[in-house]
C-alpha cells in the first residue's frame, strides 16, 4: 500500500476488508491521528489517519480503507492506494529496523515496503488512548 510517497505492508490476514472512503463522523475531543468512525457494512470502525500517527504527515490523498482484523477492535486505516499481495516469492531480502511498529523492511525487485507490525501498532494506539 502507498502512503504520502512510501510504500507499507501489512500481513494479509490483519486485513479484514479493503473499501473506497467512506463518510466519516468526528468522534469529539479525539487525538488528531483518530480522524472520525466509519460504517463499514454495519461494522463502526475508528478511522487511523497513519500519515499523522506515524509523524509523516496527514493523509490527504487517502483514498482506500483497510479494516484491520483483530478481535476487539474496530480500526481501520486510510491509505492512498493498495498496490498489490506481496508473496514470499516476492521478498528479495529482509532488512531489519529498529521500530517496533515496522520492525522490517521488505526489499522487492520494484523497491521497498517497510511492514507494519499490526499487534504492535494496536496495542501503540491504544495506549496513547
Amino acid at each position: 500500500m502507498r502512503l504520502l510517497g512510501r510504500r507499507f505492508a501489512l500481513e494479509v490476514d490483519g486485513v479484514a476488508e479493503i473499501s473506497e472512503l467512506l463518510p466519516e463522523y468526528p468522534i469529539p475531543k479525539a487525538p488528531p491521528f483518530l480522524r472520525g468512525v466509519v460504517n463499514i457494512h454495519g461494522t463502526v470502525a475508528a478511522v487511523l489517519d497513519l500519515g499523522i500517527y506515524l509523524g509523516i504527515g496527514p493523509s490527504e490523498k487517502g483514498r482506500t480503507l483497510l479494516l484491520l482484523s483483530s478481535p476487539g477492535c474496530s480500526l481501520a486505516i486510510v491509505v492512498e492506494q493498495v498496490e498489490r499481495m506481496i508473496t514470499a516469492d516476492d521478498i528479495g531480502a529482509v532488512r531489519s529496523c529498529s521500530d517496533s511498529l515496522l520492525p522490517c523492511e521488505l526489499l522487492l525487485a520494484d523497491g521497498s515496503a517497510a511492514l507494519i507490525d499490526l499487534q504492535a501498532l494496536l496495542a501503540s494506539v491504544e495506549k496513547r488512548l
